[in-house]
């Protein structure tokens, strides 16, 4: 049907469809972490139109992605949430919201919340059990992606 000549390079094709897949998941489920895969699979699609070897392109999604990942999903909410003027107040709509715990959360660590379809680390003053409702009451200031929960 198609005669495709095998010496034109078309896997960047399927690096930047990749980009967009991640891209439209991070959409749909805002946690904030597969957009680092998708600007891997760009950094990968560029790197296939480089004619750089699929191991290479490989090694630059996962490295890129990994990298990416560690040194820009605590920084980026910070940047994204800030008020554009000082009179600009911005309502966090997560505050007594109600969450299921899904791993246990004591005193001494943290565990995890599913809020609105989406998984978060969470902290709190008491022991809360698995399957327990909790109320959001902040989120911690050093870490934006992490609630601080008490049991409702």
């Amino acid at each position: 049907m198609f005669n495709i000549p095998f010496d034109i390079n078309i896997i960047w094709i399927v690096w930047f469809s990749i980009a967009v897949i991640f891209f439209l998941i991070e959409m749909f489920t805002p946690t904030f972490i597969t957009i680092f895969f998708s600007a891997g699979a760009l950094l990968a699609g560029g790197a296939a139109l480089l004619e750089f070897s699929l191991s290479a392109q490989v090694a630059t999604f996962t490295i890129s992605s990994v990298v990416l990942l560690i040194l820009l999903r605590k920084r980026l909410p910070n940047i994204f949430s800030e008020a554009h003027t000082e009179n600009e107040v911005q309502k966090d709509h997560a505050i007594n919201a109600h969450a299921t715990v899904v791993e246990a959360i004591s005193c001494n660590s943290p565990g995890r919340i599913k809020y609105q379809g989406s998984f978060w680390n969470a902290e709190a003053d008491d022991d809360i059990a698995p399957e327990s409702v909790v109320r959001i009451v902040s989120r911690k200031e050093s870490d934006p992606n992490t609630f601080i929960v008490t049991k409702d």
